[in-house]
């Protein structure tokens, strides 16, 4: 295990996620500004969105209290079109884990039920079984969100681009 819990992401909606650093450029800061500015979001959603963000490379990881700041990549993010946007994601998912961790888990077997993407995560970090099934949606969802995977027959299938070689962090054809 590698990673803490928090940085197994809770914030289901990626496209809600990248409007964080958005929000951040345009002032605002706290919690609370930060999900009514993504939509509809209450107080803790906007917790665990911002931190998504920060998952991502986006956000700035600050002491506790501290309003988020937005990384040089979180800057080129927000000044991006969604076309741009979409393929930093595709990078950023490719690259960080925990998602860099499942699509070579799914590069290397036939697709991932539910459970498997929840044991890829409780490798990663320990998560309790329920938390690991919540947040495989959630890594799944995102993964699905920029067509790096897609359901099929009740597995996630890597779906993205073919790497040049085996290893998953080599440069790639997008």
């Amino acid at each position: 295990m590698v990673l803490a819990t928090a940085d197994i992401p809770q914030a289901d909606q990626l496209w809600d996620v990248a409007r964080v650093p958005e929000a951040i450029a345009r002032g605002r800061r706290s919690t609370e500004e930060i999900a009514s500015y993504i939509g509809m979001k209450v107080l803790r959603q906007g917790h665990y969105y911002t931190q998504a963000a920060r998952i991502l490379g986006l956000v700035a990881e600050g002491d506790p209290g501290e309003e988020p700041q937005l990384t040089t990549l979180g800057r080129s993010f927000a000044r991006s079109n969604r076309v741009e946007q979409r393929t930093f994601l595709r990078r950023l998912l490719l690259q960080r884990d925990p998602t860099r961790s499942l699509v070579a888990a799914l590069r290397a077997s036939a697709g991932l039920d539910r459970r498997g993407i929840a044991a890829v995560l409780q490798q990663l970090a320990p998560l309790a079984d329920s938390t690991a099934q919540r947040r495989a949606f959630t890594v799944a969802a995102w993964l699905c969100a920029v067509d790096l995977a897609a359901w099929q027959d009740g597995r996630l299938i890597y779906t993205g681009p073919e790497f040049l070689s085996s290893d998953v962090n080599a440069p790639y054809r997008a």
